[in-house]
């Protein structure tokens, strides 16, 4: 081979190796700019289904209280139709019936409070998840950007090797 053919062949044997180092690195950059956005993705989500727990536990604690309230409403009534009755609201059976009433009503206002807490806890479980996606997804931006270096060196030597 002549002294040009040989420098022709190493010159295009060198800038097809540095092409491709090139490229490497653009599409390292690209995979990291990719899982870092969806990091950032599932950290939104993160927040968000984090806020909707503390939504959930808000809600179910006005349902509680309204229910209380309309315990004690519905007592009071139970109360004044018994008492215009002539009956004894403290004694026998009007007691019986107004503690019962008490009892289902707390009993309600404990299930609306259990309801949000699991509601809540289902939340809070989706944040997790979308913690860990969101880390994972981070790490895979850390690993990819820290091997780029790696990646590049193998393509340069892996050309030089080629031109020798």
């Amino acid at each position: 081979m002549s002294g040009v053919a040989a420098a022709t062949a190493l010159a295009a044997t060198a800038g097809t190796t540095v092409l491709s180092a090139v490229g490497q690195s653009q599409q390292a950059q690209q995979q990291a700019g990719t899982a870092n956005y969806q990091a950032q993705i599932a950290r939104m989500n993160q927040q968000v289904a984090e806020q909707n727990a503390q939504y959930a536990l808000q809600q179910g604690l006005a349902r509680e209280d309204r229910q209380r309230l309309k315990t004690a409403q519905l007592i009071g009534s139970q109360r004044a139709a018994l008492a215009a009755q002539g009956s004894d609201v403290n004694t026998g059976s009007p007691l019986d019936i107004v503690g019962d009433t008490a009892r289902a009503g707390e009993s309600d206002a404990l299930t609306i409070y259990n309801n949000a807490q699991q509601q809540a806890h289902g939340y809070e479980v989706q944040a997790a998840g979308y913690g860990g996606q969101a880390n994972r997804f981070a790490t895979d931006a850390a690993n990819t950007m820290a091997n780029l270096p790696f990646s590049v060196g193998s393509s340069l030597l892996g050309g030089a090797k080629r031109a020798l």
